[in-house]
């Protein structure tokens, strides 16, 4: 049976915002849609989620939702044609309307501090780092010139780092509360957090989450030199963690995102956290229908690794060819999985201090033992699927559960596929738990079935049996 464990989350745009884009990708396999609400308006926003129920009226597995605030970004300005950049050009970056001089070249920013965080670095990256420009001169009135190492465009609402300086401006913006509040209104599943620096401002948004009585998951997007120095304090404080390659390889050193990139996921690992590995992993694949080797390696890293989801943005969203590059991803990660279900990795990730954490070893070791095609749970919180979960079975985890929006938010963990049940009897549950896996394709008659489950009254708090498909 060829189900992919590593889960996979989509950017929907204008390639793939309408409600036969979004059936075709989750028949594809995509199992979370990502806005980004750095593009489009609250209008298409709403309109993107509502397509989104729609598609999951008809489905077993149901695909989740994912909102990606903007956070503390500093963008150039609108422009009606894209301006042409040579090699060796002054550029004039401003806050304000400027007059050019010569063969200056104006750009537009969106802050009005741009002049004053400049001074912490040398450097500015457009676009993590397609164009870059070395400063030339801080001006009084707030613009900073600056001379152009590559040729290229410089078109509408292009993302603006400043490697290692610390931006005066909150992470968590006042348009930011807003949209995280548009979310929690519209039953998002995951609020993805922005260029956050510290612990603190995690909790911040789950006090804000909390006031709203919300079960959004948060999910922080490591991407600043600040929350790497926070790594630790930041991971423990999150529901999951996005390693946001491309602005983190434009705050860091490009040589050592591999390592940073391992750092995250193992520290994510051990604390029984979701981690996804993000930006640029089919990039080609937004003009070519065919991935570069190294594009392959590295999602095929990833998966290695064994990060919970990768996630492809403008491959999807803007892309020529958004199914194409879903659908290769997906058997980039089956084949990656396949070769690594040779070896069983339980004993490699160390239990913590939870009596629960052995029995979800347990339960994934018997699997791996007596060949088992999947793992059946009954959770009414999630939670036992995703210990499970951690422990990186190599059969799919099965988790039946109640609650909608707990059958929503398991859908970022590793192999865990979450089916919508109600709880009666023991025995009932489980046989009704056994139907629904086969009808949903997990099972066949005389496939091998380990059941866990933390519901029923007659069991033990946390019991682990094995059955087989009728």
């Amino acid at each position: 049976m060829d189900i992919r464990l590593t889960k996979i989350i989509c950017t929907l745009g204008p390639a793939s915002g309408t409600g036969e884009h979004i059936a075709a990708l989750a028949d594809a396999g995509m199992n979370i849609a990502r806005i980004n609400v750095s593009h489009g308006t609250r209008r298409e926003h709403t309109a993107l989620l509502e397509t989104i129920r729609i598609v999951n009226a008809e489905r077993n597995v149901p695909v989740a939702t994912m909102l990606d605030t903007r956070g503390a970004e500093i963008r150039t300005g609108d422009v009606q044609t894209p301006l042409q950049i040579r090699k060796g050009d002054t550029v004039l970056f401003a806050p304000h309307a400027q007059v050019a001089h010569g063969d200056e070249r104006i750009v537009t920013v969106n802050y009005d501090g741009f002049a004053g965080d400049v001074r912490e670095t040398d450097r500015i990256l457009l676009d993590n780092g397609e164009l870059s420009f070395d400063i030339l001169e801080i001006r009084d009135d707030g613009a900073v010139q600056a001379r152009a190492r590559e040729s290229g465009t410089i078109g509408s609402r292009r993302h603006i780092n400043l490697p290692g300086a610390d931006i005066d401006l909150p992470s968590v913006t006042e348009n930011d509360w807003d949209d995280i509040g548009f979310a929690t209104e519209q039953g998002v599943d995951f609020v993805a957090l922005s260029f956050i620096r510290s612990a603190e401002e995690v909790e911040a948004v789950r006090a804000f989450l909390a006031k709203r009585k919300s079960s959004m998951r948060i999910i922080t997007k490591v991407e600043t030199a600040q929350a790497i120095e926070q790594l630790q304090s930041i991971v423990d404080a999150s529901d999951g963690v996005m390693v946001a390659r491309g602005d983190l390889g434009a705050e860091v050193p490009f040589e050592r995102l591999p390592a940073l990139q391992s750092e995250i996921v193992v520290r994510c690992s051990n604390a029984g956290k979701p981690v996804i590995v993000a930006t640029h992993m089919l990039e080609s694949m937004k003009e070519h229908p065919m991935p570069t080797r190294a594009e392959v390696t590295d999602v095929a890293h990833a998966a290695s690794e064994s990060a919970d989801a990768t996630m492809l943005s403008g491959e999807t969203a803007t892309g020529k060819h958004p199914v194409t590059a879903l659908e290769a991803m997906h058997r980039i990660l089956l084949a990656t999985e396949r070769h690594g279900a040779r070896f069983t990795r339980t004993q490699s990730i160390p239990l913590r201090d939870d009596p629960y954490d052995a029995r979800a070893q347990a339960t994934v070791q018997l699997a791996h033992d007596t060949d088992a095609t999947a793992i059946l749970v009954f959770t009414r919180t999630g939670r036992t699927a995703m210990q499970i979960s951690r422990f990186r079975p190599n059969v799919p985890v099965i988790a039946c559960t109640h609650d909608a929006a707990v059958q929503r938010s398991l859908a970022l963990f590793f192999g865990v596929f979450a089916l919508h049940t109600l709880f009666g009897e023991p025995e009932e549950t489980v046989q009704s738990g056994m139907r629904l896996l086969q009808n949903a394709g997990f099972g066949e008659s005389g496939d091998r079935i380990i059941v866990v489950s933390d519901i029923p009254k007659h069991y033990a708090d946390w019991s682990i049996q094995q059955r087989s498909v009728a």
